[in-house]
C-alpha cells in the first residue's frame, strides 16, 4: 500500500495556518429574549346547583386562554377541557377542583384550585330507567345482566359507537365471559359482580384468572350524563363487561330484556360498545 499524505496549505508555514484558523473562530451568543409578564389568571366560577347539590357547574371567564383542563378526582366526568361544564359528585365529601391553563402567545401557564363540599350522597330516583336496570325500586329488587351471545356483544373502535377495531362474532366470547353476571340491587344501590371465580384478564393474554371486586361497590344512575344520555357510574376499580373498561357507561339502549352501553378504555385511547341481556 502506498502512504497517503494530505497537504494543509501550499506555501504557508504550518504555524501561520493554525494562527489564521484561531483568528477566524469567534464565539457567538444569541441575545436573551425578554418575555413579557404573564397575564392575570382568569376569573373562575364554581357553583353548586340549588336543586342538586351533587352537581357543580364550573366556568372560566378569560380571552387570553387557548387551552385549559379542569380535573376533579371522584367526579363524573373526572376531567374536562371545556370553558363551561358540570361535575357530578355521587358521594359526600370535600373535593378539590383543579384548573390549569395555557396563555395565548406562549406567555406561560397557570393553575388554580377550588375546594367544594358535597353534603350528602346522591340518591338515585325511582324512575323508569332505574326499574329497568335494577328490576324495581323496593328493598328486594335486583336484576342481573350478562353478555349477549349474538354478534357484536363487544365492539371496539377509536370513537363512541365505532367498531372498526374489533367486533365479536356469534358466540365469539369466552365461556368465562358468558357466565359473568353484573347485578344491580336497589337496596343501598349495591353492585354485585358474579364471575363464578374467574375473570378474563386483558393484560395477561386474555386468560381467565381469579378475581373479585374489593369492598362493597355501589352504582349510580345519572339521568343525563356528559354525553347527553343516561349514564351508569360505578366506583373506581369496578367494571361491567370487560376489565379494561372505565367505570362509567353511557346507555345507548335499555329495555326490560337488553342493554347496550358505551364506555371508554380504562387508560383512554378508544371505546367499547357492550351488548348485555337480562338473565
Amino acid at each position: 500500500m502506498k502512504p497517503i499524505f494530505y497537504t494543509l496549505s501550499r506555501g504557508l508555514p504550518f504555524f501561520i495556518l493554525i494562527g489564521t484558523l484561531f483568528l477566524r473562530c469567534e464565539s457567538y451568543q444569541e441575545p436573551d429574549i425578554q418575555l413579557g409578564k404573564s397575564p392575570d389568571l382568569p376569573t373562575l366560577s364554581v357553583v353548586q346547583l340549588k336543586t342538586d347539590s351533587n352537581r357543580v357547574v364550573v366556568s372560566e371567564k378569560s380571552d387570553v386562554i387557548f387551552d385549559r383542563l379542569w380535573s376533579a378526582v371522584g367526579a363524573s366526568p373526572d376531567r374536562t377541557k371545556k370553558g363551561l361544564d358540570t361535575f357530578y359528585f355521587p358521594k359526600a365529601g370535600r373535593y378539590n377542583i383543579l384548573w390549569s391553563g395555557s396563555f395565548k402567545g406562549g406567555s406561560g401557564t397557570g393553575q388554580q384550585s377550588i375546594s367544594v363540599v358535597i353534603p350528602k350522597d346522591a340518591v338515585t330516583p325511582c324512575t323508569g330507567l332505574a326499574t329497568l336496570l335494577a328490576g324495581g325500586c323496593d328493598p328486594t329488587s335486583r336484576k342481573c345482566w350478562t353478555f349477549s351471545k349474538k354478534a357484536g356483544a363487544v365492539a371496539v373502535g377509536p370513537t363512541p359507537g365505532s367498531a372498526e377495531w374489533f367486533t365479536s362474532p356469534l358466540n365469539g366470547l369466552q365461556n368465562e365471559q358468558y357466565d359473568d353476571n353484573f347485578c344491580f340491587a336497589w337496596a343501598e344501590n349495591k353492585f354485585i359482580y358474579e364471575n363464578n371465580g374467574l375473570t378474563v384478564d386483558p393484560w395477561n393474554g386474555y386468560k381467565p384468572v381469579p378475581f373479585s371486586l374489593p369492598g362493597k361497590p355501589q352504582w349510580q344512575l345519572i339521568p343525563i350524563g356528559p354525553a347527553g344520555v343516561p349514564r351508569i357510574e360505578l366506583p373506581e376499580g369496578a367494571f361491567m363487561g370487560v376489565w379494561d373498561a372505565s367505570n362509567v357507561y353511557d346507555i345507548v339502549r335499555l329495555t326490560e330484556k337488553e342493554m347496550i352501553v358505551r364506555t371508554p378504555f380504562l387508560k383512554g385511547g378508544g371505546w367499547f360498545e357492550l351488548y348485555f341481556e337480562a338473565r
